[in-house]
């Protein structure tokens, strides 16, 4: 211990999980990183893992092993069987075959030990505060080698594999533990009363070990032995439940601990259901700026251009694409034109409703001031004709008093007047032809 003064006191972490042979590949591959789920794996360790415990062979070592159990015991059974002349039932074992070495229960036949101490206790450690690396942080050194001595303590040679994981954000260690057991099957001799042993069975039984079968009886007996090196014991939550249950109050909630797979599966879970509602949320608070935009853009169009109409360099009702805005002749350069006209191509629409609004309104107003002029037109035209009547009746009274060149003049006042009846005859014709191609392109454009 490097002897450093702390007021924070820190437990000893140990948890069993049950394992069977089975998962022995999938443990291998995670342990070599090869496989599983390695999202927690440190990219740049400060140390390679290390085994503490059994051969790089371990696992299909213990394979080999529970097979050459499970041949053993089907030998020995049939053999038994044979001794007692019991034919049929060699003959259904053997078509059953050889058993599994243990009885089915929810845990598995072995275990999986974890110890640790939680991080800050492994920072503390004046190497690691100056970075010194791990061979120099005295407090890995001493877990590490209390540990080993606590596993053999407990487990003698059936802890077949321990390694040091330094490639995750905590410093921990993991064993498996195989509980070899040796069951002798008995039978009671009825003359004698006496059991005899009629065969031997090799076997896998974790409850062999008080640590495994007793929680509590596990968390003192770490807490004791790490108690060298400044650790204390976890919280006894057993012991509080029962406390309460016996006093009538409500016990603490039961601790459950999870698997780091399982429990980081949980989180990527939850971290991809937040990255779905902020991408959802993002693309609805996008949607709206682009409406927003798109609003403003029609509000710039429609003030722009209808500027530009009133100063004049526009044409107010455009004939041509709704979306474009016309130069009045000779301002195919003005400021205020092209302004209006950049705002158009950002917001065709603002653009279109300026055209339509003007076009209707322009071609309404015009059509009332054509029937206006045309009307005073009109009336000019019966005012005068009316004038040049009454001067040519008076000019004939008189004509003959005043020569033959009066006379030529009365006959030039009533070319004019005829003259004057065929340009207004034109220009209403005109008028009615321009007026009835307006209405055919009109329709055409619906």
């Amino acid at each position: 211990m490097d002897g450093s003064p702390f007021d924070t006191r820190f437990p000893v972490v140990l948890r069993f999980e049950g394992i069977g042979p089975e998962n022995l590949a999938g443990y291998e591959k995670h342990r070599k990183r090869v496989g599983g789920d390695t999202g927690h794996i440190l990219e740049h360790p400060p140390a390679p893992n290390r085994l503490l415990i059994g051969d790089e062979d371990w696992a299909a070592k213990a394979l080999a092993e529970i097979t050459e159990m499970k041949v053993q015991n089907f030998a020995a059974e049939l053999k038994a069987l044979e001794q007692r002349k019991r034919k049929k039932d060699i003959q259904n074992r053997l078509a059953e075959g050889p058993h599994n070495p243990w009885r089915p229960t929810r845990h598995g036949p072995m275990r999986e030990a974890i110890l640790t101490v939680n991080k800050e206790w492994f920072n503390a450690d004046p190497a690691a505060v100056f970075d010194e690396g791990i061979d120099q942080n005295q407090r890995i050194a001493d877990f590490e080698r209390l540990a080993v001595e606590w596993l053999k303590e407990q487990f003698g040679e059936d802890v077949i594999h321990a390694r040091a994981d330094l490639d995750e954000e905590a410093y921990h260690i993991h064993a498996v533990i195989m509980p070899r057991v040796r069951v002798e099957m008995t039978r009671k001799d009825r003359k004698t009363g006496e059991k005899k042993v009629i065969a031997t069975r090799l076997m896998l039984q974790p409850s062999k070990f008080d640590v495994i079968e007793d929680y509590e009886l596990a968390q003192d007996s770490v807490g004791e032995w790490f108690s060298q090196i400044g650790l204390v014991r976890g919280e006894r939550r057993k012991a509080a439940f029962r406390e309460a249950v016996a006093k009538g109050e409500t016990p603490p909630p039961k601790r459950v601990h999870t698997r780091t797979r399982d429990w980081r599966r949980k989180k990527d879970v939850e971290l991809a259901k937040r990255e779905r509602d902020l991408e959802a949320r993002t693309s609805i608070v996008n949607e709206r700026a682009v409406a927003v935009e798109e609003k403003a853009a029609e509000a710039n169009a429609i003030i722009e251009i209808t500027e530009a109409i009133a100063q004049g360099v526009v044409e107010p009702a455009t004939q041509g694409e709704t979306a474009k805005v016309i130069p009045v002749k000779g301002y195919e350069k003005d400021k205020v034109f092209l302004r209006a006209q950049r705002h158009a191509q950002r917001s065709p629409k603002g653009a279109s409703r300026v055209a339509r609004a003007f076009r209707s309104g322009w071609a309404a107003m015009f059509e009332r001031a054509r029937k206006d002029a045309f009307a005073r037109v009109n009336e000019d035209f019966r005012a005068a004709a009316k004038t040049l009547d009454e001067v040519k009746a008076l000019l004939a009274r008189v004509g003959g008093s005043l020569g033959a060149d009066m006379s030529g003049n009365v006959g030039a006042l009533s070319d004019l007047a005829q003259r004057l009846k065929k340009a207004i005859a034109a220009g209403r014709i005109s008028h009615e032809r321009r007026k009835k191609e307006r209405n055919k392109n009109n329709e055409n454009r619906d």
